[in-house]
């Protein structure tokens, strides 16, 4: 994730930074450094990616609440979580890697003959909210997936260092100085009195541009 030194995520207010050729470069950059082949974001986040939003047609049949892979064989995966049936992707990749959502039963039947006339995967994990455990696992079972990135939004992190499924945080700080109410910030939604994790610090660097780019493993969830 990159943030502003307030910890905002909301990057394409920031401009461009010095040294790169796009305002998202920085991102790309660092996340492809990885090598992992799929990432996980929320809805809002998945939403940027999205077609058109309109009524749904009506399905011909009524559609089993069984999850769908469209494409097992996929090698890069964009997984969106989207426990209401709110997204309307017209096509099965985004950027070349096939989406995967991650539905409930609250959604439609329409919905559902949309997705899979789109080529779109998704697997239900939940009644009508999401079981984070049970979406890694099924990911893990339908793709064999071994490494998941993480990329926001907000409440979405924060839902998942709460349920304990981060296990390192990649933290760019940009050199801008936000100052913008009510701006996503990198984990947002812990309930309680105290911090949601403790972390230790295992690498750290300065990227050009004056950007920080600084490694952590969590060590201890706080619930």
């Amino acid at each position: 994730m990159c943030t502003s030194l307030d910890g905002r995520i909301i990057g394409d207010r920031w401009g461009k930074l010095p040294g790169y050729r796009h305002e998202s470069e920085l991102f790309e950059r660092t996340a492809a450094s990885f090598g992992i082949g799929a990432w996980l974001v929320g809805t809002t986040t998945m939403d940027e990616f999205d077609g058109r939003k309109g009524k749904l047609p009506r399905a011909k049949e009524v559609i089993p609440r069984r999850d769908h892979i469209a494409n097992p064989k996929a090698k890069t995966l964009g997984i969106g979580a989207d426990a209401k049936g709110a997204l309307r992707f017209q096509h099965n990749e985004v950027g070349g890697d096939h989406v995967v959502l991650l539905v409930t039963n609250r959604v439609s039947n329409d919905y559902l003959a949309h997705l899979q006339a789109a080529g779109v995967s998704y697997l239900f994990c939940g009644q009508a909210k999401l079981d984070l455990h049970t979406a890694l696992r099924k990911l893990r079972s339908a793709f064999g997936l071994r490494k998941l990135m993480l990329q926001g939004g907000g409440k979405f992190n924060g839902a998942m260092l709460q349920a304990g499924l981060v296990d390192e945080i990649s933290h760019i700080t940009v050199p801008v100085a936000d100052g913008g109410e009510a701006v996503a910030t990198m984990f947002d939604g812990h309930p309680s009195g105290h911090a949601a994790a403790k972390l230790r610090l295992f690498s750290h660097k300065i990227l050009p541009g004056g950007a920080v780019w600084c490694r952590y493993k969590v060590v201890a969830k706080h619930t």
